[in-house]
């Protein structure tokens, strides 16, 4: 599980870093496109986890992408209200997957994001 969480840090606080400094609109709206752009990208339907020692990282890019646009969304919520109902909807997905490991059952608040979007 920590070698999962060593890439998922690495790709936030490199999306951190590109985000603009500032609490203006077009920052919120940045990250909040952006984690719009990352919920656009999730697979319908999303991958199983791959057994042991396969080569296949769609779970983990999916894993990945999920988390990061969950944390986008939640940030683009404090600046601007507007991304409240998206960062709600994927802290939910957020939250269903971290308590089952299973990316199906996150599936409903995913597709819900995508409406947000």
């Amino acid at each position: 599980m920590m070698r999962r969480l060593v890439p998922l840090a690495a790709v936030m606080l490199a999306l951190a870093a590109c985000s603009s400094a500032g609490s203006d609109g077009r920052k919120a709206g940045s990250d909040g496109e952006l984690a719009c752009s990352l919920v656009r990208r999730l697979p319908d339907p999303m991958p199983d986890q791959p057994a042991g020692g396969s080569s296949d990282h769609s779970w983990d890019v999916a894993v990945g992408r999920l988390n990061t646009a969950a944390e986008l969304a939640r940030v683009a919520a404090l600046e601007d209200e507007k991304y409240q109902p998206l960062a709600d909807t994927l802290a939910t997905a957020r939250q269903t997957f971290s308590t089952t490991f299973d990316l199906h059952r996150a599936e409903p608040g995913i597709k819900q994001a995508r409406t947000h979007c």
